[in-house]
Order: C-alpha cells, then sequence, then structure tokens
C-alpha cells in the first residue's frame, strides 16, 4: 500500500504547497461534512470538544482547482483569537517563507529591496532572463519581453550581475502588479495564467460564514471599492520556497474584527512560478466557552490538470489539508501558551 502511495505522490509532481505531510487530524471520508457555522452536527461538536479537527468540502470548479475547508476549537475569548489571527506572523512566519516585505500604497521600488536571489539559484535567475510563453513562469508577454532584453545587459558570465539584473526586473514586476492590485482588484488579467479566476470562485467560500459577514464575499469580489469599514487591508511581497524553487509571491493580508467574528483573508494575487494562486479564508466564531476556528483553502495549479487527475487532487487535497493543520497548530501554540513562573517576590 505504502509504496502504491509513494508512486502516485510521484505521478502527481504537485507538491504545490511545501513539506507534504499525510498525517492529518481530520476523517479518512474525502468529501467531509458540510460545516455550518450557526449548527453544528453532533459528531461534529463531540469532535471539536475533544480537541479534534475536523475537515469539511470546498467546493471545486475546474479540473485545476483544490478546496479543503478544516476546523477546530479552542477554549480561548474571541478577543484573544483576534489577536492572533490578525497578526502577519499568521502568514508571514511560515517556515517556507525566507523573506517579505510590506508594499504600502504608493511605494516605489525600493519596498522591494529584501528581494534577493541567492548564489545557489543562479540558475533560477538565467531561467527568468531567458523566460519564454510556457508554464515555467507566469508572465506576461510584456514581462517576459522587459526580462530577455534585461539578458542584454549582463555578461552570462558574470553571475552577481545575472542575479541582480533577474531580482531587479522580478523588483519591477511586483511592484507594478501589487500596485495594479490595490487600484483595480480583480480587474487584471495575467498573462499565462488568470490567478483572478481563481479568486472570484474563491471569493465564494465567504458563504460559510454569511450569517455573520453576509458582503464579504461581495467586498472580495469588489475590491478595492466598497470595503467593509472595519476591514484592513496589506500587501506583501513574499520570498517562499515551492518545490525547491525561489517562488516570488504577493499576497493580500484582509483582516476585520467584529463582535461577533475575528476574520482573515490571504489572497496570493500574483504567484511567479509552479502554481496559479490560492486563497485562505480563515474565521473564528465564538463557541460554547471558547471560539470555533474554521479555515477554507483554495489553490489553483496545472499540475493536476490532464492524465491520473483524480489521483492527483486526491492526493492534493489532502496535502491541502495537512498544511491548514500545521497553521492551525502555529494558531494554537499562539493561543494557548502556558503561564510562566510567578515573580518572585522578595522578603522584606
Amino acid at each position: 500500500m505504502l509504496a502504491r502511495l509513494g508512486r502516485a505522490a510521484a505521478l502527481a509532481g504537485l507538491l504545490v504547497l511545501p513539506d507534504p505531510a499525510w498525517a492529518v487530524d481530520a476523517p479518512t471520508s474525502e468529501e467531509g461534512q458540510a460545516l455550518d457555522v450557526r449548527r453544528l452536527a453532533p459528531e461534529q461538536r463531540r469532535r471539536l470538544l475533544a480537541g479534534d479537527t475536523i475537515a469539511y468540502p470546498v467546493l471545486e470548479t475546474s479540473e485545476t482547482e483544490l478546496g479543503a475547508g478544516v476546523a477546530m476549537y479552542l477554549a480561548v475569548p474571541l478577543s484573544r483569537a483576534a489577536e492572533v489571527l490578525t497578526s502577519s506572523d499568521v502568514i508571514l512566519k511560515d517556515p517556507s517563507i525566507t523573506a517579505s516585505g510590506l508594499i504600502p500604497a504608493g511605494a516605489t521600488v525600493a519596498a522591494l529591496h529584501g528581494f534577493k536571489l541567492a548564489a545557489g539559484e543562479i540558475g533560477e535567475a538565467q531561467d527568468a532572463l531567458d523566460a519564454a510563453a510556457g508554464a515555467r513562469f507566469n508572465m506576461a508577454p510584456p514581462e517576459i519581453t522587459v526580462f530577455r532584453a534585461a539578458k542584454g545587459t549582463v555578461r552570462s558570465t558574470d553571475r552577481a550581475a545575472v542575479l541582480d539584473a533577474a531580482a531587479g526586473q522580478w523588483h519591477a514586476l511586483l511592484l507594478e502588479r501589487a500596485q495594479a492590485f490595490q487600484t483595480r482588484g480583480l480587474a487584471r488579467r495575467s498573462g499565462t495564467t488568470d490567478p483572478a479566476a481563481l479568486l472570484r470562485v474563491a471569493a465564494g467560500d465567504a458563504r460559510i460564514i454569511a450569517s455573520l459577514a453576509p458582503r464579504l464575499g461581495e467586498a472580495l469580489l469588489r475590491y478595492p471599492a466598497e470595503q467593509s469599514p472595519t476591514a484592513i487591508s496589506h500587501i506583501y511581497w513574499v520570498k517562499r520556497q515551492v518545490q525547491g524553487r525561489p517562488t516570488p509571491l504577493l499576497i493580500q493580508h484582509l483582516v476585520d474584527v467584529t463582535p461577533a467574528l475575528a476574520l482573515y483573508v490571504e489572497r496570493q494575487f500574483y504567484v511567479g512560478n509552479t502554481y496559479n494562486a490560492s486563497q485562505i479564508l480563515c474565521a473564528a466564531v465564538p463557541y460554547e466557552d471558547g471560539v470555533l476556528i474554521l479555515s477554507s483553502n483554495r489553490v489553483s495549479t496545472d499540475q493536476v490538470a490532464g492524465l491520473g487527475g483524480e489521483m492527483k487532487r486526491l492526493i492534493g487535497r489532502r496535502q491541502l489539508r495537512s498544511e491548514i493543520v500545521k497553521r492551525f497548530d502555529r494558531i494554537r501554540a499562539a493561543l494557548v501558551r502556558p503561564l510562566g513562573p510567578p515573580d518572585r517576590v522578595e522578603s522584606p
């Protein structure tokens, strides 16, 4: 059985998320059970209060999508959960992220200078300067032209110059993409991929908390227009290791806290290579004596389409759920820290 799973994993070629893992505190049923935050099924309630995580389905709409949902219960107040969930550490402290930075409104290319390519990434730099239409890089034709033009400004034997040239072009591309998103949201289409297509579908995942945030789905579709007055949005550039490749990302981190809900939405609206786009919608709502924390995750990748697609998606969903549980473990660790020793009081 393990050998067959190993062959299946090799067939999938997936690994759209780093460090794949099979162990997950979730039911073995691939479909899971629908989650209603207003009224949980008795078995869901029992498992959650016992400390388990439970899986629920996230509807996929194409052969290139993967969707998975996981929920857990923690006996902490909503205000405490909100402190952790709205921190950028939730997304930026992932072990696969090697560098990151904020891109504020009106930023210049200087905001991207922390994105660098290391000496061991010379092959990736050379490939970027040789970029062509296809699946290796998610670049529009004008962006490909600019990268290839930059190649002519450096000697191929000057490794440091090649690294700097490629990094410099990534700086410009990421800034332009970030500014386009800040101005027009999902209106822009990418060249070889259309991340906006997945993110439009993913906005529908807000239906799971529609009773608490009825306009969230519409706000995600219409960003930057008509946003909640309590919502805060930041754009980050991220360098992440995916399948052994340095992958430049642009992430919107949107948070909103009300007396009934603590919410964050992570939208990876530009991914430089390997996969196309991703959204994580995570919410904490009051439940029993604590909070119910749920996460609906969705990713778009061409690697699960075509021959063997069903097996690839099966493996991919399991891996996606496993990654949610890893993030939940980090959230749990931040929320349920043991108290330190009491302060020592000196005797008079």
